[in-house]
């Protein structure tokens, strides 16, 4: 559906105009300057006649149900079913993207039309507790997702984000109070590792830092960890004394494995999957650095570390076997039923 979009006029104060019909979209980081007939970056905003309109609204591959630690949340209503949706489209282009097929394939899937108002009957029809925006990035069909997210409050439904981070502060100022929680994916902690991957490092981790104290979003991080792209010690080093000093020690961090049969792109095709050495390295370097809460998942070798221990009396609070938690010492509050720590545990 062609609707114009609100975040046009998105921009830093000290952005300048634009001439020749020009317009520039502010709804993520890469603040595309899009000429008057072309589209953008993610190919879903369009320049007609300087107003910028939104290619994508309401257009969805479907409305998947999952279990929420598949997204993956481990300290957001575990247990619960969650209404999964997405679109078409994203500002990167991933080399390992598992979604690529929705994110920027140069064919599109199959989509379906809905509006915001049908997406929350749907949802309630399959008594979810509430909406996922995820497969492709949410950022940047941030119109319908403001619209479904504020219909979501109202009935009481949950929210949350699956996403790469790279929502502007403006963006942020209007979809922020919609939101309940976000898992962010830090590909790396540098600009140079980021394009190694066919993404941008922009701003992601203030506007993380932004998303959590301005509107209380509840945040975990993901980090798909690639064999000699993203698993120097070192910036894993950075990026997780980053996550304990600024987001919070109990902020949970999931290490995935790599699959280069999932992979797009033929170089990273040739790429070993992650071995679980690999990954239990940077799961102790996290620990080292302060972060309580460090989660592995490694499908393809039968293997997790999911289990949510606490971190002062070393009780097993919820024992995870693949998507299914099992809760065994949790309070109604939230924390450690042995000896009452917090376990940032929303529930």
């Amino acid at each position: 559906m062609l609707k114009a979009s609100i975040f046009q006029k998105l921009r830093p104060k000290d952005d300048q105009p634009l001439a020749d019909k020009q317009t520039r979209c502010g709804v993520c980081q890469r603040r595309c300057v899009i000429p008057e007939g072309k589209t953008g970056f993610c190919r879903n905003k369009i320049n007609q006649q300087g107003i910028l309109y939104t290619l994508n609204y309401g257009l969805i591959t479907g409305i998947q149900i999952d279990p929420i630690e598949k997204k993956p949340f481990y300290h957001f209503y575990p247990g619960s079913l969650v209404a999964s949706i997405g679109g078409w489209g994203c500002n990167f282009r991933c080399k390992q993207c598992l979604n690529y097929w929705c994110s920027y394939s140069l064919k599109k899937p199959t989509l379906t039309s809905i509006s915001p108002e049908n997406l929350i009957k749907e949802v309630k029809k399959a008594h979810c507790p509430g909406i996922a925006f995820t497969y492709n990035e949410p950022v940047i069909w941030a119109e319908f997702v403001l619209d479904a997210a504020k219909l979501a409050k109202k009935e009481d439904l949950y929210t949350v984000f699956v996403t790469n981070g790279s929502w502007t502060k403006e963006t942020l100022d209007k979809i922020g109070p919609y939101i309940d929680a976000a898992n962010i994916d830090f590909k790396s902690f540098s600009e140079t590792t980021y394009q190694k991957q066919g993404a941008f490092f922009g701003q992601i981790p203030q506007m993380a830092k932004y998303a959590q104290e301005k509107y209380k979003i509840h945040l975990e991080i993901t980090t798909l960890l690639i064999p000699g792209i993203n698993d120097n010690p070192a910036e894993l080093k950075k990026m997780t004394h980053w996550i304990a000093k600024n987001l919070g020690p109990k902020t949970p961090l999931h290490f995935s494995q790599f699959d280069p049969e999932a992979a797009p792109n033929k170089d990273f095709q040739k790429i070993p999957s992650t071995s679980i050495e690999q990954l239990e390295k940077a799961a102790g370097i996290a620990k080292k650095e302060g972060l309580e809460f460090v989660y592995i998942w490694a499908p393809h070798d039968n293997y997790s570390q999911g289990d949510l221990i606490c971190p002062k009396c070393h009780t097993i609070c919820i024992k995870r076997t693949a998507w299914q938690p099992e809760i065994i010492a949790v309070d109604k509050k939230g924390r450690c039923a042995k000896c009452g720590e917090n376990l940032n545990l929303k529930q």
